[in-house]
């Protein structure tokens, strides 16, 4: 007997427990491809889940007391297929193999269960097999000729019409009395998952035609051994469930320190710019004594030059300063005070949000302490995520990687690219898009920004563009386009006015001319709001920052 038969003769028990879910209605397919786990839950009178452990973490098969704890969402490739072929479909046959486990699913109208309860009959029973050469997957069955002993013997049963490449148990005489019948079908099945149990297994999901449709993982896996079935599959079951969330969750918890110590991080870069920006509050005296300097000795300055040498009153030396060489010296001091006045009127807003990050930092390394005290087990874990969540932490920070869920991503520990624009969150959540300088604004506009996206930017002066990412056909709500001109205002030489007025138009109308600096654009069918800037409603745009 080779190895896959001697797995096949150790499966009994299992064979047995998997016999009542032919027939039975599949509710439910799960995965945690982090760990291995691949989950099935079925229907017919009485709910049973079988779980199969494929590898890398969890290994085996067995009964499932519950569905998993921790499992990928919906999007992942392995758990959108078996829900695609699989769910709200019915068992048509189980088949247990020395290398693994065979379902076989079909449409409603495919089967027809001829079980009668009232009879003495059980579910119908399946055997064990060893694919014969030619015969694709069979079952075994167990005939009434008996050997010299008495015992009766297997033989294989060739595959019903209609079947394709599945079988379905032949009635007969088990060990417990006479069997119920077989379901009888009457169209070929819908799908056929294969799950070999192993650390280095795979799942196979195929068609009716015997089409792959869908292996996981995607390179496959290694030469299968035989599976040593367990004696109990609840027993079984039950420590397969556990390891995969033991081991699930300790993935959870390294990402979530992972999401909470990069959320630290940013706000200690937050809070280093916010004093660099009150440290620039020392210069409003110096800029406001240079815009008087220059409002008294402009006249002196030769018209396009690029910088001038003011004599000093106070000190009696000399201050250099740069100069437009577009514009005339004298007419240039008035830049010098409004910009002495945007810092004035900033101060507050920069003071409030210095606080409020250092509020936010205290919180987060408490959190950060949590994090690492914490057991393993997503009891104790979730509601640390969910204070993750309101300080800040995206989902998809949590989840390891961007638009995955539950499971770890490959290469998760790699660093994220560089965007070119900082994200914000308006009060409904809608996200607004802030470019990070000259360079970047051409990025977020030019490669990030779709033609249905509105663009903004504060008028007449040099700034950010802003986008609002819309979906197609939408317009701007009001609140929305309010915040997202406030941010245009703020991140521009308007800073600290207490009234802007924004342009705005939908992307594809802004162009980039050939040549031009970076930065500097053109647009048409322009519209404007004058936005008047509330401290309040800066300081929570601000306190949503996402780095980029």
């Amino acid at each position: 007997m080779n190895d896959h038969t001697e797995g096949a003769a150790q499966g009994g028990a299992l064979a047995e427990a998997l016999a009542r879910c032919v027939g039975a209605r599949i509710d439910a397919a799960h995965a945690n491809p982090a760990t291995g786990l691949v989950a099935l839950a079925v229907y017919g009178g009485t709910r049973r889940v079988l779980g199969a452990g494929i590898g890398p973490r969890v290994s085996g098969v067995g009964i499932l007391p519950r569905l998993p704890r921790l499992r990928a969402g919906a999007s992942h490739p392995l758990v959108a297929a078996m829900r695609a072929h699989l769910v709200g479909r019915r068992v048509l046959a189980i088949e247990v193999r020395g290398d693994g486990i065979v379902i076989v699913a079909g449409d409603d109208d495919a089967v027809t269960v001829e079980n009668d309860r009232k009879s003495e009959g059980g579910a119908p029973r399946l055997g064990l097999a060893e694919p014969e050469p030619g015969l694709g997957p069979a079952v075994m069955v167990e005939n009434d000729r008996g050997g010299a002993e008495g015992a009766p013997r297997l033989g294989l049963a060739a595959p019903e019409p209609g079947l394709g490449s599945a079988a379905v148990p032949e009635p007969g005489l088990g060990p417990a009395g006479p069997a119920a019948p077989p379901p009888r079908l009457g169209s070929s099945p819908g799908a056929r998952l294969e799950l070999m149990p192993g650390r280095r297994g795979e799942a196979r999901l195929l068609d009716a035609a015997g089409h792959l449709i869908l292996r996981w993982p995607p390179q496959g896996g290694a030469p299968q051994a035989a599976v040593a079935y367990p004696a109990d599959p609840l027993a079984a079951g039950a420590a397969l469930v556990e390891a995969s969330d033991d081991a699930a969750a300790g993935q959870e918890k390294a990402a979530l320190a992972r999401a909470v110590k990069a959320r630290r991080a940013a706000l200690e870069r937050r809070a280093e710019a916010v004093r660099g920006d009150l440290g620039r509050l020392g210069s409003v005296a110096r800029l406001q004594k240079t815009g008087q300097l220059l409002l008294a000795q402009g006249a002196r300055v030769p018209r396009g030059a690029a910088k001038a040498l003011l004599d000093d009153w106070e000190t009696g030396g000399k201050i250099e300063v740069a100069l437009d060489p577009s514009r005339p010296a004298k007419a240039q001091a008035e830049a010098f005070f409004a910009k002495a006045r945007r810092y004035q009127r900033g101060e507050a807003v920069m003071r409030a949000r210095l606080a409020e990050t250092e509020r936010a930092l205290s919180a987060i390394a408490a959190l950060e302490a949590d994090v690492a005290a914490a057991e393993a087990r997503p009891e104790s874990l979730e509601p640390l995520a969910q204070r993750a969540r309101s300080l800040g932490v995206s989902r998809a920070e949590l989840a390891g990687e961007p638009g995955k869920s539950g499971a770890r991503a490959l290469g998760a520990g790699r660093p994220a690219p560089r965007r070119p624009f900082h994200a914000y969150r308006s009060a409904s959540g809608a996200a607004i898009l802030v470019g990070r300088g000259a360079e970047d604004n051409d990025a977020l506009t030019t490669k990030h920004a779709r033609p249905h996206d509105l663009w903004l930017h504060a008028k007449g002066v040099t700034g950010s563009h802003v986008v609002v990412p819309l979906a197609k056909g939408a317009s701007c709500p009001a609140d929305v386009l309010v915040d997202a001109a406030t941010l245009a205002a703020h991140f521009s030489d308007a800073r600290g006015e207490a009234v802007c007025e924004v342009s705005y138009v939908q992307r594809r109308y802004v162009r980039k001319p050939r040549g031009a600096a970076p930065g500097a654009v053109v647009f048409d069918r322009e519209k404007v709001i004058a936005v008047r800037i509330e401290e309040g409603r800066l300081s929570r745009l601000l306190a949503t920052k996402q780095e980029g």
